[in-house]
């Protein structure tokens, strides 16, 4: 009788020990997740959750052009956080029936919890220069390429973020003119900005060979400062990379 009373009050302690075992193991769990403090982490989701759209400026919006958003990626002040390029169009205007009134390449440097700060915007560069011709960007490394072409010609203009300036500058520059029916005219100057030298090559048909001669190129100094992205607009862009 002894025993089987010996026996019960065992299981009753092993039980209650269990139990007891069993919340602080909980407890502690509970214990080491860490604790977010609730108004920051509301901020800091909202903010992350924002896709790039959202810190265009309103009026403006992506231009989309063969069903594709014109924006690259990649980190072009080498800070560590990616930034974007964007050409943006003036959303006042059915982009898919008509030119927009603006045309604007813009970029963008990113920072902490996904956000994004406009550091760059470019003068207007109508329909008639980069929107119906389907401009092309790249980024390699530091440098944004942006390309055009139409009919009659072609160029690349090159920027780069310059310490020295806090801004991005024109640096190097391609442009390539067709000239007439049999290329008569032809040629492509180059231009860098960096160490001021434009190469200028022209191409004339000789009527009486009935072939395409090159001539020699011309090299030339230029005196112009570094150009901002900020200062190239419709107006200006052909005269700054030398097709005038």
């Amino acid at each position: 009788m002894k025993k089987i009373k010996f026996l019960i009050i065992m299981i009753i302690l092993f039980s209650c020990n269990s139990e007891k075992k069993q919340v602080l193991e909980k407890k502690d769990a509970k214990e080491e997740r860490p604790i977010k403090n609730k108004s920051s982490l509301n901020t800091n989701e909202e903010e992350s959750i924002k896709g790039f759209t959202n810190f265009i400026a309103n009026g403006f919006e992506i231009a989309v052009v063969q069903n594709k958003k014109k924006i690259v990626f990649g980190d072009l002040n080498q800070d560590g956080f990616q930034d974007f390029v964007a050409i943006l169009v003036s959303s006042n205007t059915n982009i898919d029936d008509d030119d927009p009134e603006e045309v604007r390449i813009a970029i963008y440097e990113g920072s902490e919890d996904d956000r994004y700060i406009q550091k760059a915007l470019s003068g207007n560069l109508t329909s008639a220069s980069i929107y119906n011709e389907n401009p092309t960007l790249k980024i390699t490394s530091t440098i944004l390429s942006v390309s055009h072409q139409s009919m009659r010609h072609d160029y690349e203009v090159k920027f780069r973020f310059e310490k020295k300036h806090n801004d991005y500058m024109l640096i190097g520059s391609e442009y390539n003119n067709y000239g007439n029916a049999v290329h008569d005219g032809a040629g492509n100057t180059s231009i860098n900005f960096l160490t001021k030298t434009k190469i200028k090559k022209i191409s004339k048909y000789d009527h009486e060979k009935e072939k395409l001669i090159e001539l020699k190129p011309v090299v030339t100094k230029i005196e112009e400062d570094l150009v901002s992205i900020t200062q190239i607009n419709d107006l200006n862009i052909y005269k700054i990379i030398g097709s005038e």
